[in-house]
This record gives C-alpha cells, structure tokens and sequence, in this order.
C-alpha cells in the first residue's frame, strides 16, 4: 500500500483525525502535512474532505488498531457517536442536552463503545477538547462528573499527550474561544485565557 497523506488546515487544527493517525501510524504508512485545508489523499483518484469520512478510512485501513470496533453493532455505535459530536455536541444550541447524554453513556463506561478505544472516544474528545463551551465549564468546576473523567483519562493517555505537543493545542484552544465568543445562540461568555 502507498504512504497516504494527511493535510490538515492549521488554522482549523483537526484533533480527531491527528489523533487517529497516532493511534493507527504503526500499521499504515501516513504522512502529516501542514496546508490550507483537511484533505486524506489516498491515490491520485481518491481524496477525502470530510473529518468523518477521513477518521471513517483510517480505522478501517488499519483493522488491527481496532477503532473501529469488533463488530457490527459496534461500527453502527461509533457511526452514532462521530454523527453526535458533528452536529449536537458541536452546536451552541443543543451542547447542554448532548453533554447531559453523553454523561449518562459515561456513567458506567470507561469508553463510548465496547471495552477499549475506538473513533468514537477520539472525535467525541476532540470535540469537546475544540469546544468554549466544555472549556468553560471545566474552568469552572462545572463539567458533568462522567464525562470529566473519561475526559481526564483519555488527555492523560501518551497518543493524546503527543497530539498535543506536537500541533500546540493550546494555540487551538484559544481560537476556539474566540470563535465561541462569536457564536450568539450559546447563553455563556468566555473569558480568554490572559
């Protein structure tokens, strides 16, 4: 198999598939570069644009990784949970209803699906890590008590850890706030970090 590539928009840093990259890198041969958009290019013919359908290939390229689950109930619950954080979890209006869910999946949970790692975990970390909202209820000693944990464990965790180091998360966070500052519909302002 070819080595495929990885663009992704450092301005729009995309923590789902940089984290599905480092758990998949030792059975795929991929490159990470940086550009002006978020592009998996596996040949000449094929290219994926969209973050699900990129995290979608990198977990079923890389079969033994294991996130995409070990069965077909499993595929359809992480299918759920990429769709959940696109749209819920990533809206304004609806992010108070989706992290109550998501805490009452996590309350007897250590992960989203099955009994390890899979997409799921990553996009919805990702999600939440790229989230004002979830940031702010953090800092303020707010977060549902679930889903601070499984947040906790999973950020302390080494793919997680190298993410970070390498693409300068903190750099992202403060741009999610501002973008959150812009959004009208959430009902809570930010403070920028000073």
């Amino acid at each position: 198999m070819a080595t495929l590539c990885l663009t992704v928009n450092s301005a729009d840093l995309p923590l789902g598939p940089l984290l599905a990259v480092e758990h998949v890198k030792d059975n795929v041969s991929i490159s990470v570069e940086e550009g002006k958009e978020n592009i998996l290019r596996v040949s000449e013919n094929v290219v994926f644009t969209d973050i699900n359908s990129i995290l979608r290939y990198l977990a079923r390229v890389a079969t033994t990784a294991g996130l995409y689950g070990s069965n077909l109930m499993e595929h359809t619950e992480i299918d759920h949970w990429l769709e959940f954080s696109a749209t819920k979890l990533s809206s304004c209006n609806s992010f108070t209803s989706a992290i109550n869910e998501l805490s009452h999946c996590l309350s007897l949970r250590t992960y989203l699906v099955g009994n390890s790692l899979s997409l799921a975990d990553l996009c919805v970390w990702a999600t939440l890590k790229e989230s004002a909202a979830w940031q702010e209820q953090l800092q303020q000693n707010k977060a549902p008590v679930h889903v601070k944990r499984w947040f906790g464990f999973l950020e302390a965790q080494q793919a997680f850890q190298s993410v970070g180091a390498k693409w300068n998360v903190s750099t992202a966070k403060a741009k999610v706030l501002l973008t959150h500052r812009a959004c009208q519909s959430c009902s809570s302002q930010p403070t920028l970090p000073g």
